[in-house]
C-alpha cells in the first residue's frame, strides 16, 4: 500500500509503512462505503473542470462518494476487492490498468490525454485504465490532484473537500465494460 501526505508519495518498505500507518491513523470511527466503479468512468467531471480536460468525451459521471466536508484532515482508505477487474478491449483489466501500458503525460487516441497527466509525476507510472480519485469540491472543481489507487491508499482529506471522485485513467471509454467494487473506509462526521 502507498501512503500519501499532502501531495507528496512515499515509497515505503513494510517497516516503514507500519509506523507510516500510525501517522496517518485511521479515525476512531470510520464507516466501509461500498461502491461499483464503472469501466466507462472518468475520474472526475471536464465540464466542472474546463483547465484539466482529458479523454475524448465519452466517458460517463465518475463515482462520487460525499460527506467528506466536516472531516478535513481526517483519513480515507481506498481499495479494490481482491481481484477486481473490468474489461478494456474484450481483455480482463485490474485496478492497477493494462500491465505495461504507462501513459503517464503522453497523449493518447485523437491525441487526447489522459487524467494521469495531472497527477503528481513522483506517483508515475500510471497505465491505461487504473483506477484514480481525487478529491473534490461542492461543484465537482478538483480539491488538490488525482492520484492512481493502486492496491490500495490511505491520505488526509484536504481542506475545501466536500467528496472523493473515482473512475478510470482512459481516453476511449465507450469500449470499455463492467464495473470495479472498490471499498473507501470514510470517517463518520
Amino acid at each position: 500500500m502507498r501512503l500519501l501526505g499532502i501531495g507528496v508519495a512515499l515509497a515505503v518498505t513494510a517497516a516503514a509503512a507500519a509506523a507510516a500507518a500510525a501517522a496517518v491513523a485511521m479515525p476512531a470511527s470510520a464507516r466501509d462505503v461500498v461502491v461499483q466503479v464503472d469501466a466507462r468512468a472518468g475520474p472526475w467531471l471536464n465540464k466542472a473542470n474546463p483547465k484539466m480536460r482529458y479523454g475524448k468525451g465519452g466517458e460517463i459521471a465518475p463515482v462520487v462518494i460525499s460527506g467528506l466536508a466536516d472531516v478535513s484532515g481526517e483519513t480515507v482508505e481506498i481499495f479494490a476487492a481482491q481481484g477486481a477487474s473490468t474489461q478494456v478491449g474484450g481483455a480482463d483489466v485490474g485496478v492497477e490498468g493494462v500491465a505495461g501500458e504507462a501513459v503517464d503525460d503522453m497523449p493518447g487516441a485523437g491525441k487526447k490525454y489522459y487524467p494521469s497527466l495531472y497527477a503528481p509525476k513522483v506517483l508515475y507510472p500510471t497505465n491505461r485504465h487504473a483506477l484514480m480519485a481525487v478529491f473534490v469540491d461542492a461543484d465537482g472543481k478538483l480539491v488538490g490532484r488525482p492520484f492512481a489507487v493502486g492496491q490500495g491508499v490511505r491520505l488526509a482529506i484536504p481542506d475545501g473537500a466536500t467528496s472523493l471522485s473515482l473512475g478510470f485513467n482512459d481516453v476511449e471509454f465507450s469500449g470499455n465494460g463492467g464495473a470495479m467494487t472498490v471499498t473507501v473506509v470514510v470517517p463518520d462526521s
